[in-house]
């Protein structure tokens, strides 16, 4: 706790944080009320944590799901504000657990939503769906063995991907009607917020320095890592609605956008504090961290490229076998197995593009004996 003077808990939550409010006052004398906003499903992640805060007027940072929107109205008024106090929801990236509630905010509050700059331009589409590319054999391969998964254990599946899809459209659906009244850049400043776009684990993700801290978003996150997205590839409808100079697909998505952006936070003085989208309070205990969990997280990756290569030896692998020898069998069970291929998805492309990996026209991956990818990272 010593990045804050005092740490006050306004309403006690459950043991991992929902519903809970509690009171930050930084050493530079400002309040930040953090809520502990429940997602409308029951994740892993538990809930997402909205910031409350004065600069040159009320602002709040993320507003959780679509169906929590009652949860952060209940929060903003046990920190002792209305709604209508809010002037704006900064939404630190488009994941409907982050911003599926800034609409309904926008509209009740006549609040401003503020964004990245690359945000705008993406509420018309799915955001799995741009993620996707089709164009790569690996990616196809990649949802071959999710259908064949889904195929064996089909009722399960039927249950899992019903609920999430009833979820997803109503997201989807409702974010295209989002007024984006203010479209930030890196190093924007507004007041006493310094933005910096923080891609990899979206294209849009947004870190906001102020007062010795940076809101992470899901970008450093306690406890667990943040997934990277995978490689893509924008079509041209897409292509053409996306600021020019953000149109370069390799500089927002993939691992490797992902470990640029946390070397952005991996330079910051290490006093500096991070407060985090989710996990800021777990298992009964705060976790207070501060910017070496950046260089954590990158080492994570860095040792998981290694593993990678260190498991294939040197004989052909299928990417279903990889992604089985690294994750254990707990961790792929139901929809989780989507979530590890992919996960493994991202660190092969990296090695792919190092020259640490190729594969060949059976969709078997092979290591090519060197560890380029080493000398990749370091360059970051």
């Amino acid at each position: 706790m010593s990045q804050f003077e005092n740490v006050i808990t306004v309403r006690e939550g459950d043991v991992d944080g929902n519903r809970m409010v509690i009171l930050l006052d930084t050493k530079q004398g400002r309040r930040i009320h953090a809520i502990g906003v429940p997602q409308d499903n029951n994740s892993r992640t538990g809930p997402t944590w909205a910031y409350l805060f004065e600069n040159e007027g009320i602002t709040l940072i993320d507003a959780g799901a679509t169906g929590s929107y009652q949860h952060l109205a209940d929060g903003v008024l046990a920190a002792g504000y209305q709604l209508r106090d809010i002037e704006r929801v900064i939404v630190t990236h488009g994941h409907q657990d982050h911003d599926g509630a800034a609409g309904q905010l926008a509209q009740e509050a006549d609040a401003q939503i503020w964004a990245h700059e690359i945000y705008a331009p993406l509420l018309q589409y799915n955001p799995w769906d741009i993620q996707r590319n089709p164009s790569s054999p690996l990616q196809r391969e990649l949802q071959r063995v999710v259908n064949d998964d889904r195929e064996r254990n089909a009722a399960e599946a039927a249950q899992q991907t019903i609920g999430y899809a009833k979820r997803n459209k109503q997201y989807v659906e409702t974010r295209r009607r989002y007024h984006v009244h203010c479209s930030v850049s890196q190093d924007e400043i507004a007041g006493d917020l310094t933005f910096i776009h923080a891609p990899g684990h979206a294209p849009d993700e947004l870190c906001i320095a102020m007062d010795r801290l940076v809101f992470s978003g899901d970008h450093v996150l306690p406890e667990i890592t943040p997934h990277p997205t995978t490689k893509t590839s924008f079509s041209p409808e897409v292509r053409k609605h996306i600021p020019e100079h953000l149109r370069c697909e390799d500089m927002s998505y993939g691992l490797l956008a992902y470990l640029r952006s946390l070397r952005l936070i991996t330079n910051m003085d290490d006093d500096i504090a991070i407060l985090p989208a989710h996990r800021l309070y777990s298992k009964g205990r705060f976790n207070f961290e501060n910017t070496a969990r950046a260089e954590e997280i990158l080492q994570h990756h860095v040792m998981r490229l290694g593993r990678i290569l260190h498991r294939m030896g040197n004989e052909p692998a299928s990417l279903d076998h990889i992604t089985r020898g690294v994750f254990a069998r707990r961790k792929l069970a139901g929809g989780n197995l989507y979530m590890a291929l992919s996960e493994i998805v991202a660190h092969i492309e990296l090695l792919e593009d190092a020259g640490d990996l190729v594969m060949d026209e059976h969709l078997r991956l092979r290591a090519t004996g060197s560890e380029h990818f080493r000398e990749v990272v370091a360059g970051l």
